[in-house]
Formats: C-alpha cells, sequence, structure tokens
C-alpha cells in the first residue's frame, strides 16, 4: 500500500515540511560531523558526511511520496535532441525464457548519448560504453546531472562514447521483473544494430542497475543468441534483493551512515519482485547472491568498503570467482560508501574511479 504522503494533498505538506526540516538539520550536520572523530569513518571528508546524510534525506522524500523523477528525464531527453536516441524492441525472439513477454512486454526506451550520437560511418570497432544508471527500481537517474560526469570517466580512462541509457522502471504490475531487465536486453541489441562491434562494447550499470547488468550477462550466457560485450563493470550492484530487503539492510554494517535507507530499498524490492513466488530461474536473475553462474565476459565488481550493500556483493564476487576460469575481478574502495561512479564528481573522488577504470582498461585488454 502507497504511503498517506504520495497523494494529494498530503504530498504537498510532506514536501513542504520536508525541506523545512533538511533546511534545519543541515547547519547541524556541519556541527555534528566538524571533529574527525565524529566521522562515520577518520578518512571521510566533511563534505562526504553531509552529502551521504542529505541523500538519505532525499530518498526520505522520494520514498514516502512515490515520487520517481522520471518526469525529470522525460523533459531532458526532448531538450537533449539529436543525443537522444529511442530502442525500439523489434525482434520478440530476442526475448525468452523468463524474459518471454506475458504481462511484462518489451517496449521502446530511450537514452542519451555523450558526447554526440556515432556519426554515419564511423568506425565499428569504436568503443561504446552501454551504461544504466541505478535508482533502487524505481527512481530515474537518467538525468544529464548523472550521465555527464559518468561519461566524462568513460571517455577519459576508456576512450569511449557512453550512451546512457534509462530503462522502465517498477511501477505496476507491467514494469515489474522482467520488464527492466527486457530493456537492458533491448538496448544492447540497439547498440548491435548501428553497427558496433560486440567486442567494442561495455556495458555498465550501478546499484540496481548492477544488478540487471549481472542479469544481462547470465542471459547472454545461457538463453540468448546474441554476441557477448567486451567487457562488464558494475558499481556496488544490488545483488540481495528479497521481500526483507529493508529489514536485512539495517543490520548491514555500515548501513547506518551509508547514503541508502532501509524503506527506499524495501519499496524498491517489493516493486520489482513479481507478484507470484519467483520460480527459481526468475530468482537467480533478481537476486543473483548465491545464484553464481558460469561466463566468459570479463566481469569488474566494484564496492566501497564503507557502504551498506559491502559484504554481500563482496560474497557474490567470491561465488563468481570460484567457478572455474570466470574472468571475474573484485576491486574494493577503501571507506567509500554506495556508488562511487556516480558521486566521484560531487566528492572529489575521480582518483579512486581512475583506479576502477585503468583496471578495467588492464583487464579487458582495451
Amino acid at each position: 500500500m502507497a504511503p498517506v504522503w504520495s497523494k494529494q494533498p498530503l504530498k504537498g505538506v510532506f514536501i513542504t515540511l520536508h525541506i523545512i526540516k533538511t533546511l534545519t538539520i543541515l547547519p547541524f550536520l556541519l556541527i555534528r560531523y566538524g571533529p574527525k572523530s565524529a566521522r562515520p569513518f577518520p578518512e571521510w571528508s566533511l563534505k562526504q558526511c553531509v552529502i551521504n546524510a542529505l541523500v538519505r534525506q532525499l530518498l526520505v522524500y522520494y520514498t514516502a511520496t512515490r515520487s520517481t523523477a522520471m518526469s525529470i528525464v522525460a523533459s531532458e531527453h526532448k531538450k537533449a535532441k539529436k543525443r537522444y536516441a529511442l530502442a525500439e524492441a523489434i525482434d520478440p525472439d530476442v526475448y525468452s525464457g523468463c524474459l518471454s513477454p506475458d504481462v511484462a512486454q518489451p517496449a521502446p526506451v530511450g537514452g542519451l548519448w555523450y558526447p554526440a550520437p556515432i556519426p554515419t560511418g564511423a568506425s565499428s570497432e569504436e568503443k561504446v560504453v552501454l551504461y544504466f544508471p541505478g535508482g533502487g527500481f524505481v527512481l530515474a537517474f537518467g538525468q544529464e546531472m548523472y550521465g555527464k560526469p559518468v561519461s566524462k570517466a568513460m571517455s577519459k580512462y576508456l576512450g569511449s562514447r557512453t550512451f546512457f541509457a534509462q530503462y522502465r522502471l517498477a511501477i505496476d504490475d507491467t514494469t515489474r521483473f522482467p520488464a527492466p531487465l527486457q530493456d537492458i536486453v533491448t538496448f544492447y541489441t540497439y547498440i548491435l544494430s548501428l553497427g558496433i562491434k560486440p567486442d567494442s562494447i561495455i556495458v555498465s550499470g550501478d546499484s540496481a542497475a548492477g544488478n540487471l547488468v549481472i542479469g544481462l550477462l547470465r542471459y547472454l550466457e545461457t538463453l540468448s543468441k546474441l554476441p557477448l560485450p567486451r567487457g562488464a563493470i558494475v558499481w556496488s550492484p544490488w545483488v540481495h534483493v528479497t521481500p526483507q530487503a529493508g529489514a536485512e539492510y539495517a543490520v548491514s554494517r555500515n548501513a547506518a551512515s551509508d547514503s541508502l535507507t532501509a524503506p527506499f530499498l524495501q519499496w524498491g524490492a517489493m516493486s520489482y519482485l513479481p507478484k507470484q513466488e519467483p520460480t527459481p530461474e526468475e530468482l537467480a536473475y533478481i537476486s543473483p547472491l548465491h545464484h553464481p553462474f558460469r561466463t566468459r565476459v570479463p566481469l569488474i565488481i566494484q564496492a566501497g568498503t564503507g557502504e551498506g550493500f559491502f559484504d554481500t556483493i563482496k560474497e557474490f564476487a567470491d561465488e563468481m570467482v570460484q567457478i572455474g576460469n570466470n574472468p571475474v575481478k573484485f576491486l574494493s574502495t577503501d571507506f567509500m560508501s554506495h556508488n562511487l561512479i556516480m558521486a566521484y564528481d560531487g566528492l572529489g573522488l575521480e582518483s579512486e574511479v581512475e583506479s576502477v577504470l585503468l583496471e578495467a582498461v588492464s583487464f579487458f585488454g582495451l
């Protein structure tokens, strides 16, 4: 059941009160985290402590009002003009197994090119990063303010263009699992349709979208005849998605200081999970922890040691590595909270992103 604050006029009341609350606590945060000894980690800057706390307040707002920010993404897609591209779900045979069309049907989905679309006649070997932003399956982060810093890092260190792809959010029965994963496949076939060689494609995603990228790799290895990409990078992937997601996160290490909140994750999980009990096949896609698989795609799994997801991400990475000859590498970023790639520009953590992406260059043989 949606919270009472998700409908007007109470939604307007909540927004007003929440703005007042956020403005009120800002001075308190600056005082509270001034001494290094009072910070979750002495290595954290004052800026990181304050921003993490403010992000939590933002998630409180989104969770209570059930706002998705998709209208903002749609507006920016229109403003981007020629940099915007629509990926069409053309071939129904591309979607098989638990991705087969049923209540969830493949649909057109859009994204933004950085710095510009691939020009006609461009080399088929031009590198492209197909990037999916996170959002707990219920928030849209396909805006320019997130796409620009991600694409800047990918261009600088991988020498690639970036397509910043916004999949459907889980807002009703037609967009629960497997709808977002259908969209990931749609975007991948779109990039291939441009004539880009699969060996020139790197897929990447953060948080919930990291989960979807892992799902894409599983799908390509087990059910699809589509060619494999050059490599994949997942940043702070959400690998343990269960009906108890909020309660499980609340008792995890670092949960109290990380940027995520338990109610937000509970909202995301219950919106994404099928209404019926998932089959074993579906469960492996939805919650990859304890469901490792064989992959030929070099996969980098990144997590911050200061984030609430760290232990489950590390456990999943270990499970993947233990499958013989899996080209999987786990990279931990000391003291980092959730989602390095989306946070680095505002927190001044480019050297940490550089470390991951230079490792990718070597690991993928770029």
